[in-house]
């Protein structure tokens, strides 16, 4: 009797051990906690940033409405390489690495970061981008709703900043204030992009925020043109305007082939090096006009 309650403890013995394996082969600690808890993000995905780049990076706020979010095909997309210096923070506040698609489709984001760090070869870059489709420049002024564009923007802005420091604002809407609606604002865009430009500003403790606004693309509509010529009266000090009605929008829509928005990031890019980093430029004295 005594062996055979031996051998039946040995038995319980290896079934709970072969059993644990299976269970841990087929679901793991991190697929039970999964479970427990949808929130739960692997320990590899919170520190997406490298060490040695902690604490380092050139943060960059990329708002506006869809073409700064992008609408480009992933397969016409051909992926750069940053060398693991690009990151981007996204909407569960999580550093993730840089690459296409930032959102769900192909945009200006990468692109932008490519420029910047083949300038300077010691720089690492996060980018935030919080655009959203369909959204007009009243959309964006400042509120204290914490579900509104601006709050959301804000946060992450501001968590973002204990990696690094927020360098810049990249900024591409209009095209719905175009659309001529009771709320949208074709005949003084420029005065509510200031406004937003002023309290973002205030609210991120740099006055002297560089801004790099897209003027939108081409369009003969009468609404269209009143508002590129809102944009173009735009004149704050440290904002730059760059241009996209050259390129080609896809048939019948107002966004941008894939390639498209690879040349509005570069344009991005370009700009900001031009206004910003060259050594030529005193970033105070800058103003467009």
């Amino acid at each position: 009797m005594k062996k055979l309650y031996i051998l039946l403890f040995l038995i319980i013995i290896a079934v709970a051990f072969f059993g644990g394996m299976i269970t841990q082969k087929h679901y793991g600690l991190g697929n039970l906690l999964k479970k427990a808890n949808p929130t739960y993000i692997p320990q590899e995905k919170r520190e997406a940033i490298a060490p040695e780049h902690r604490g380092k990076l050139s943060i960059f706020i990329l708002a506006g409405q869809s073409n700064m979010e992008g609408d480009g095909n992933v397969e016409d997309y051909t992926p750069v390489n940053t060398d693991g210096r690009v990151y981007m923070f996204n909407e569960n506040y999580l550093w993730l690495p840089g690459k296409e698609p930032v959102r769900n489709r192909i945009g200006p984001s990468i692109a932008f970061a490519k420029q910047i760090i083949d300038y300077d070869k010691n720089s690492y870059v996060g980018i935030i981008n919080v655009a959203r489709g369909g959204t007009n420049i009243g959309q964006w002024q400042k509120s204290y709703d914490e579900q509104s564009l601006y709050q959301i923007m804000l946060k992450r802005a501001l968590a973002s900043s204990s990696q690094g420091e927020i360098k810049g604002l990249l900024f591409f809407q209009g095209e719905n204030d175009a659309e001529g609606d009771s709320t949208d604002h074709y005949n003084d865009w420029d005065v509510y992009f200031e406004k937003f430009v002023k309290d973002i500003r205030h609210d991120l403790h740099n006055e002297d925020l560089p801004v790099i606004f897209a003027q939108i693309g081409k369009g003969e509509d009468k609404l269209w043109k009143k508002v590129k010529n809102r944009q173009d009266s735009v004149n704050i000090k440290n904002v730059a305007m760059i241009k996209t009605d050259d390129l080609d929008f896809i048939e019948n829509n107002v966004h941008f082939t894939t390639k498209g928005y690879v040349e509005i990031g570069k344009r991005f890019g370009d700009k900001f090096i031009e206004e910003v980093m060259s050594p030529s430029k005193n970033i105070k004295s800058i103003e467009q006009k």
